[in-house]
């Protein structure tokens, strides 16, 4: 069918066919990164210090003061642990505690580094650089490597963490010292304290930057944390190993999976057995790096049952919650058919629309991603969206009056409906406005919206060149509402894809003329 208007095409183009049949489930990096870094941050950075009180103490298996020592210095060292447990310390005490950290004395020592570690477990400033500057850091580590008195290698082990609380250059010192190899040495102690203090302190050095933590990744720091979750006696275990444990497995660029795939089904058994706010956040933003990847790893996520727990928690009162749940479900349903078939099974789309409305730029934009996934799917799963009417009006509603970046997702979401969908999916979209919809958005000035409506449009057309054997009724409805004449207009816009789009749809519907 060929109306008989004709329309000019500038320029001559070779449009590449594999470019315009390009959209397939996305797995977007600047859509993963943006959201998360500011936010997710900020958490880490506020759990980095290892707390001063250790409150609901498991009792050790083994005691930090052995039977082993004279009989004297067992009662000195603890009726001195007693006492500096009620003591406070100030930096005016640090030349004392200096001076008796590189004492040979026993208990000057234990009174050293007991105080120093006191006064780097404050909230703020703490000696950090003070520390560094006097040389502490190599005493510290030689103090552990000795293994003398597990109370001194614990407390030395608990200052060093807390010296990892810091900068970057700061974390270094320890780093340089082979802190890293040592605290992993660490979280196979046979001492319970001394192991969970190595939890902290990988979590600190881990959750500083991507090179740290790859570097304890390299030397095997992922399964010794494993192995103190899975034989944790308390809660407050779970929750520490938890935050360490993610902090090895996020970040951009993401980890080498073959060092963090043990700790992905982990984190599933987490999220399903916890209720801790915080350690549900710390396992959905871990898992939803692990999930993050090809079929596989989807599917065992799927096989560990997490998802319908991961749908629950999708109306979670914490906001922290909720953005990485939703991500990890966004990650799923990127699989294939029947990997994004059975999360649909579960309910999903019975939490989109009140997604699709939240007030969080960052949920609507992750909502509309997930739901741009879904509609790269099979037939099926694109009726499943088109004919949910709250999803559907709330995806023109964001498509007309939401910012320019989610307006784009949206309508990634609906352009993939009419690539993937069927022609009677394609005939309710036009009858609910979509059309009316593409038109506002070519008046707008985002260029990759443009190009979307642009691709979206040649779909809906060639439906009706299926639909409509004699008279294309879309292509009718858009030289009405005067978007035909748009779309020629748009063939001088300066941007090559859009471009490309408006020559496309003017050469197959129209006779040309050429002006070259």
């Amino acid at each position: 069918m060929q109306p008989q208007n004709q329309f000019s095409l500038f320029g001559n183009v070779q449009v590449n066919e594999a470019e315009q049949n390009s959209e397939v489930k996305k797995k977007r990096e600047e859509f993963a990164t943006e959201i998360r870094s500011r936010e997710r941050n900020n958490i880490i950075n506020n759990k980095r210090l290892a707390q001063n009180n250790q409150t609901n103490k498991t009792p050790e298996s083994l005691p930090l003061i052995p039977p082993t020592l004279p009989q004297d210095l067992q009662l000195a060292l603890k009726t001195q642990q007693e006492q500096l447990m009620k003591r406070t310390f100030s930096f005016e005490d640090f030349p004392d505690v200096l001076q008796k950290i590189f004492s040979t004395d026993v208990l000057q020592l234990h009174y050293g580094v007991t105080g120093l570690r006191k006064m780097l477990s404050v909230e703020s400033g703490a000696p950090i650089q003070q520390v560094i500057d006097a040389n502490l850091v190599p005493k510290l580590i030689d103090m552990i490597q000795k293994e003398q008195i597990p109370q001194l290698v614990l407390e030395a082990a608990w200052a060093l963490t807390n010296v990892a609380s810091g900068t970057t250059q700061q974390t270094q010192s320890i780093i340089d010292k082979g802190g890293i190899y040592l605290f992993v040495k660490l979280l196979s102690s046979q001492y319970r304290d001394i192991a969970e203090q190595a939890v902290w302190a990988i979590g600190n050095i881990a959750g500083d930057c991507t090179q740290y933590r790859d570097l304890i990744l390299r030397v095997g720091g992922v399964d010794p944390l494993i192995t103190i979750m899975q034989n944790a006696p308390n809660k407050n275990t779970i929750k520490h190993c938890t935050w360490s444990l993610s902090n090895l497995c996020r970040g951009k660029p993401i980890p080498d999976f073959k060092y963090v795939k043990n700790a992905l089904p982990v984190f599933c058994k987490v999220i399903i057995d916890e209720t801790d706010p915080e350690v549900l956040t710390d396992a959905c933003w871990a898992l939803s790096y692990l999930s993050d990847g090809d079929n596989s790893r989807l599917q065992t996520v799927i096989d560990s049952q997490v998802v319908p727990t991961l749908i629950k928690l999708l109306d979670h009162s914490s906001l922290q919650l909720v953005i990485p749940t939703l991500r990890i479900l966004g990650n799923v349903v990127t699989g294939d058919e029947t990997q994004t078939t059975y999360v649909l099974n579960q309910g999903l789309l019975l939490k989109i629309p009140k997604l699709l409305s939240h007030d969080k730029k960052a949920i609507r934009r992750e909502a509309c991603w997930t739901i741009s996934n879904i509609t790269a799917g099979s037939s099926n799963q694109v009726s499943q969206v088109v004919r949910d009417s709250a999803i559907l009006e709330k995806l023109f509603t964001l498509m007309t009056t939401d910012v320019e970046e989610i307006v784009r997702e949206a309508t990634w979401a609906i352009s993939n409906s009419t690539k993937h969908g069927s022609n009677s999916d394609i005939q309710l979209l036009v009858q609910k406005g979509l059309l009316n919809v593409f038109k506002q958005l070519l008046e707008g000035e985002d260029t990759q919206t443009m190009t979307v409506v642009l691709e979206a449009l040649l779909n809906v057309l060639k439906r009706g060149d299926q639909d409509f054997k004699d008279d294309n009724y879309y292509l009718t409805q858009l030289e009405q509402m005067g978007v035909i004449s748009k779309i020629e207009q748009l063939q001088k816009h300066q941007n090559q894809s859009v471009y490309q789009k408006c020559f496309s749809i003017l050469e197959q519907y129209y006779e040309a003329e050429s002006e070259l």
